[in-house]
């Protein structure tokens, strides 16, 4: 039996001064050992670690940690878990090694971490446990992979950034392609064939109603985020405009090829 819960809510967002990097951390508990799927980005660490607290864990209680790719906002913190087993696309480590110029979603920190961990290379069909099991879904990055967990009669993906928002079912793309289109597409197709439950990389979880026409249903998860600004000082707080896209437009960035 597994239990799949949210440790922190990915967010959509972005802004004029770069990316907010707000991605989902999810955790698999399986009989006695606890298995984290990305660990997100530095600015959130705290966070991280409040939120395995309040679910009675602290980082050193983490078994295995499972990165969906390398990408700054959804594995800097993976330093939090030194004693974990770390399973990742070889493809992605190799990359992170030598990224090209200008790839500035690579983590050359991160890469250079792990060659001092306890890494496994993982790929498409291993199996974690019996109900576990991943699946290569490039073209955000050449070596992404999701999670795919059997749950009672739903079949669950941890999807990461293959499919970042539930938007991606009608883009039918990410809105970040880094390494191939083609590939990219083929792997939404593929989720949507697999799949009926889904855990986005930068939203809350939702199922398809593939019965009736392929409708999203949200599950769980926060609908509102606080900004916090400050006066002190005689500083005058910036004010802040949020404009709102119903279909984002994808961002073709092959940065990876």
């Amino acid at each position: 039996m597994t239990d799949l819960d949210i440790v922190t809510y990915g967010f959509s967002m972005t802004s004029d001064q770069g990316g907010l990097g707000w991605s989902s951390v999810s955790l698999l508990k399986v009989a006695d050992k606890n298995i984290l799927v990305d660990t997100g980005p530095s600015g959130r660490r705290g966070l991280l670690v409040n939120a395995l607290k309040a679910k009675g864990l602290t980082p050193d209680e983490i078994d295995t940690v499972i990165l969906t790719h390398l990408h700054w906002d959804h594995c800097q913190n993976v330093d939090l878990f030194p004693d974990a087993s770390i399973l990742v696309h070889p493809k992605e480590i190799d990359y992170n090694k030598n990224p090209n110029t200008y790839d500035y979603n690579a983590s050359y920190a991160v890469a250079s971490m792990l060659e001092t961990m306890k890494v496994t290379p993982i790929s498409d069909g291993d199996k974690i446990t019996e109900e576990i099991t991943i699946i290569d879904t490039p073209g955000h990055t050449l070596g992404h992979l999701s999670v795919q967990v059997q749950i009672d009669e739903d079949r669950v993906l941890i999807a990461g950034d293959a499919m970042p928002d539930a938007a991606t079912i009608e883009r039918k793309l990410p809105y970040n392609v880094f390494f191939d289109v083609k590939q990219a597409t083929e792997s939404v197709e593929r989720m949507v064939d697999s799949s009926n439950v889904f855990y986005p990389g930068h939203d809350r979880p939702f199922r398809l109603d593939q019965v009736n026409g392929g409708g999203v249903q949200y599950l769980h998860g926060p609908t509102q985020v606080e900004v916090f600004a400050s006066n002190d000082g005689a500083n005058i707080a910036p004010s802040m405009t949020y404009n709102v896209q119903s279909i984002r437009k994808p961002n073709i960035d092959l940065v990876q090829q």
